[in-house]
């Protein structure tokens, strides 16, 4: 535990700066529950293994296979159909059932495709890679679509994506707040429940880094209370109620 006001200001204000991290009290408990960590990443470079270490820590996996399946629909409605390639981005894949959960859309739909994953835990992209998941209970399938159960194989209490799949998934460990994310142009970019952690000044700019990364007619989806600033140009497809955006005058069911 940081007891002291001024080395927990200090710190806390490393992780803004570095991560994008905002001082909630979900990152604050953690911060509490890493101890020696904590005071170790205190005086340690960004690049150091303590400070990778305790970022590890932070972060916050919750993810599930079509996890909000009515917005994955319309992803699909409006952005995946009548492309024969397409390029898909989970910016903050967690333990990667949302990158998975993508490359089963996008093989449904086009003959040619990618799915990256982009997350800053290590634990996490390694999850990721290994793909191999427990079946709950809470049942860890319960929004996956009839059509889509093919594309995964149960085993005994686990689960994990076709073979066929994994050779066009792939996860790295980056940081949101860096230039270049994601390393292609993408059709779809999905940061969903990454936003809310994070400072007004950082969401800002990840917002602006993964648009500048959207293909022609590309789409951001986002969670449901994320809204970009009216800067940036975003327009919400069918109101905004799907949490799916485009620039303007670039539809991407047009």
């Amino acid at each position: 535990m940081i007891a002291a006001p001024p080395e927990r200001n200090r710190l806390e204000a490393r992780l803004a700066a570095v991560a994008g991290l905002a001082a909630t009290p979900v990152l604050r408990a953690r911060l509490d529950r890493a101890g020696p960590l904590a005071l170790r990443a205190l005086e340690a470079a960004p690049d150091s293994e303590s400070f990778a270490a305790l970022l590890d820590v932070l972060s916050v996996p919750e993810t599930r296979m079509f996890r909000a399946a009515p917005q994955l629909e319309a992803l699909a409605e409006c952005a995946l159909r009548g492309r024969d390639r397409l390029t898909l981005v989970s910016a903050g894949c967690a333990t990667g059932e949302e990158a998975w959960t993508l490359a089963i859309l996008a093989a449904q739909r086009a003959t040619n495709w990618r799915v990256e994953g982009i997350d800053l835990s290590r634990p996490a992209i390694a999850a990721a890679e290994a793909a191999t998941y427990h079946l709950g209970p809470p049942d860890a399938l319960r929004e996956v679509p009839p059509a889509a159960r093919a594309s995964l194989v149960v085993a005994g209490q686990e689960f994990s994506p076709a073979p066929a799949l994994r050779p066009r998934v792939r996860f790295r460990r980056a940081n949101l707040l860096d230039p270049g994310l994601p390393a292609a142009a993408a059709d779809a970019i999905l940061c969903r429940n990454v936003l809310i952690y994070m400072t007004e000044a950082a969401r800002q700019q990840v917002l602006a880094r993964l648009l500048a990364a959207l293909a022609p007619r590309g789409v951001l989806v986002l969670g449901a209370t994320d809204r970009p600033d009216p800067s940036l140009g975003l327009v919400a497809w069918r109101g905004g109620a799907l949490g799916l955006w485009h620039r303007a005058g670039e539809r991407p069911d047009g």
